[in-house]
């Protein structure tokens, strides 16, 4: 079976960004994916990156509404699903467990366990260097993590 990955919003702004120290590890990575690997984006992304178009300054604008239609073009966009309803709260009931986080502190994490709930329910690799995503997979062994900003 050909592999899928989903890119977190984090590895997304750094493939856009050639300045960053990611961009040429994730570009090489996405370079050697074999024939029918696919590489997905979440609709939670686009929805952070509007967020940035919405505070961007003005002189920045048309750079970060050029990046969005990119994504777009780019990529195909998973939804969000019903399944991933129920996987979203044993995820977020994890994280609070093992992170021993405040409910407070645990709604900042929100957008980051709605990523790895699409990841597992679309059965994709979510590609990102945030350590959260580790943790969950230590404790939930069906999320696959890879972090493809570190050189191989």
């Amino acid at each position: 079976m050909n592999r899928q990955y989903l890119l977190d919003s984090n590895t997304v702004s750094d493939l856009y960004n050639p300045s960053t120290l990611a961009y040429d590890p994730i570009c090489r990575r996405l370079a050697s994916l074999k024939s029918g690997e696919k590489v997905y984006v979440s609709i939670l992304t686009l929805y952070e990156l509007e967020y940035g178009f919405a505070h961007a300054p003005d002189n920045q604008k048309m750079r970060v509404r050029q990046q969005i239609n990119q994504v777009q073009q780019d990529f195909e966009i998973l939804p969000l699903s019903k399944e991933g309803a129920k996987l979203f709260g044993i995820l977020k009931q994890i994280l609070k467990e093992t992170r021993h986080v405040s409910q407070e502190n645990l709604k900042k994490h929100t957008i980051d366990v709605m990523m790895a709930t699409t990841a597992v329910t679309e059965d994709c690799v979510l590609v990102s260097a945030d350590k959260i995503y580790l943790d969950l997979q230590r404790s939930y062994g069906l999320l696959n993590v890879e972090n493809w900003s570190i050189p191989r």
